[in-house]
């Protein structure tokens, strides 16, 4: 018997350059599970270096399309660690408001156009749309996309690169007349997003592998008082629960040959898992009460160490962004412009924001002129890389008796659970399997 090769050169449905090439042995064993991401390297950390303070949160959200303010408001903290700015409630919570709409905008991108053709057996949302049947939810999939990037265009003056946020606020605020506005549009958006959940846990049961379940570390921020999104102590199922400055001591990296991407371990331990299910588990009991009891009328509980919940998560989030959103709003009232003040000093400083995909990192040094002397960015993708690969050892010879296709398929599946963005760390169009002989 001859060795089985799975290779996939172009991934579909995700960001960026890579492949998966697997090598299956005669008796079912992995020789071979490697995730090759050869997206060449971008230097944003070089790019800081001799940048002004307040050119870095600037700069950073241009790393993403999809979560360029998980990246900004990341590095926006770490600048106000490092210098010891404080920011008011209200600049707290419209920057919790501008960020769930990101999470909103990448949530629904990704359960309708990215994965939800792949267990429903289309090959990509236009063949969906073709579909008499499922063309009303591709429009309302695409409208809650539209709201989502209302919010941002609201909050910030801009659907993607933000034109407001800065280092200790905003420069200008929303009115409550605009807010009202995206308010009763998250209102009438609630159905639908409940439907989501349904359909997201529907199509989950339905796949042939419900139960394909590996038990790693998930790792996520965690707000005391509420769901965490831009702030809070990094934790995970395993006991990790530190103040999310100190994650260069904690989440270690390193090189490995063949891939652009670095492997990331928790210190003294393995590999781990970050994005929706992550933060779920970790965070279950601070979703909103509705997100909660749709989880229940549904049948998911967390924690859940199947991977491929991760459609059920990521809409569960979806009704938590909507729920939180209406009641920041309510909260916010009328917003009133505070001029943002600070002084520029020396120091160091981390944070972390959670993206849709994950926990997003910056943090570096800033000299006494504000002027950056070194940066440390890691995305989400980067921190999934090592683990996607344990999935494969683990998932691949519990799947050997599917057909080339079918495994084929599967890998992909596997891979568009984390949805990753290689850019940011996958642009995939063919696939290729082969067998050695």
């Amino acid at each position: 018997m001859s060795d089985r090769r799975v290779f996939v050169d172009y991934i579909a449905r995700t960001e960026g350059d890579g492949a998966i090439d697997i090598i299956i042995g005669p008796n079912g064993e992995i020789k071979k599970a490697r995730w090759e991401v050869w997206e060449p390297p971008r230097f944003f950390e070089s790019f800081m270096i001799g940048r002004k303070y307040d050119e870095i949160p600037e700069i950073v959200q241009r790393i993403c399309g999809i979560c360029p303010h998980a990246h900004h408001l990341a590095a926006v903290r770490a600048v106000e660690a490092a210098m010891g700015v404080k920011v008011s409630l209200q600049t707290k919570m419209l920057r919790e408001l501008l960020h769930y709409g990101d999470w909103m905008q990448s949530h629904t991108l990704h359960v309708y156009c990215l994965a939800v053709p792949d267990y429903l057996g289309y090959e990509s949302v236009l063949a969906m749309a073709g579909s008499e049947e499922l063309l009303p939810v591709v429009k309302q999939a695409l409208a809650l996309k539209r709201l989502a990037n209302d919010m941002s265009v609201v909050i910030q003056g801009n659907e993607i690169q933000n034109r407001t946020s800065v280092v200790g606020g905003f420069t200008s605020v929303p009115s409550a007349v605009d807010l009202k506005k995206l308010q009763e549009r998250l209102k009438k958006a609630k159905d639908f997003a409940l439907a989501s959940v349904r359909l997201a846990a529907k199509v989950a049961a339905q796949d042939p592998y419900p139960e394909l379940v590996r038990k790693c570390e998930y790792v996520a921020l965690r707000d005391e008082g509420k769901y965490a999104i831009n702030e809070g102590r990094l934790v995970s199922t395993e006991g990790l629960d530190v103040p999310d400055w100190e994650y260069p001591e904690w989440l270690l990296e390193k090189h490995v040959p063949g891939c652009n991407c670095l492997h990331a371990v928790v210190k003294g331990r393995d590999s781990f898992f970050v994005g929706p299910l992550a933060r779920v588990n970790n965070n279950f009991e601070r979703l909103s009460k509705d997100a909660q009891e749709i989880a229940r009328e549904v049948g998911f509980s967390a924690p859940s160490f199947n991977p491929f919940h991760s459609i059920i998560a990521r809409t569960l989030e979806i009704v938590n962004a909507i729920d939180t959103s209406i009641a920041l709003i309510d909260e916010l009232g009328e917003p009133k412009y505070e001029k943002p003040k600070y002084e520029i000093k020396a120091g160091e400083g981390y944070a972390i924001t959670e993206a849709a995909r994950g926990i997003c990192c910056h943090g570096g040094k800033i000299d006494k002129d504000g002027v950056c002397q070194a940066w440390d960015i890691v995305a989400p993708t980067s921190r999934n890389v090592y683990n996607l690969e344990k999935d494969f050892e683990y998932f691949v010879p519990k799947l050997l008796n599917l057909s080339d296709e079918e495994l084929t398929l599967k890998c992909e599946m596997m891979i568009r659970n984390y949805d990753p963005c290689q850019s940011c760390a996958t642009h995939s169009i063919k696939v290729n399997l082969r067998r050695e002989g």
